[in-house]
């Protein structure tokens, strides 16, 4: 189950990676990565919690929006919470710049398991804004 997360979850960055032409990295330095994507990963965190697609998906670009549909959100949602229960909290682990993405790190932590799980989100600045071009729970 955790493998077809993961692996769905990873082609759809490959399709958000062609999008990436006009993007920019978020960022060089921890303090400012932090706040700007925190509060797109709590967007998504709280859109599997409340089982909102709006919030969830509020961040993302257009092919990743186009990729996950309001119905395969539900599937993924139901599968995640099957596999890790609720999220709990989360403790920032660094991040990467690659190409003109930055790709941040989290330690998860959820109630149904007592395995940490290993978030991971791709983000690009485009114009002045700011979208999730990947996701992965690990």
């Amino acid at each position: 189950m955790r493998f077809l997360i993961c692996t769905i979850i990873a082609v759809l960055t490959m399709c958000s990676m062609n999008a990436t032409l006009l993007a920019d990295v978020v960022g060089n330095a921890d303090k400012e990565i932090k706040e700007i994507v925190n509060p797109l990963l709590d967007n998504i965190l709280e859109g599997f919690s409340e089982d909102s697609y709006a919030k969830y998906a509020r961040d993302f670009d257009d092919t990743l929006k186009e990729t996950i549909s309001e119905p395969r959100f539900h599937e993924i949602d139901t599968q995640i919470q099957g596999w890790v229960g609720s999220y709990l909290y989360r403790e920032y682990l660094g991040f990467l710049n690659k190409g003109k993405m930055t790709v941040i790190f989290w330690k998860g932590v959820f109630d149904k398991t007592q395995d940490d799980v290993l978030i991971k989100l791709v983000v690009s600045k485009r114009g002045n804004k700011y979208l999730i071009t990947g996701l992965w729970f690990q």
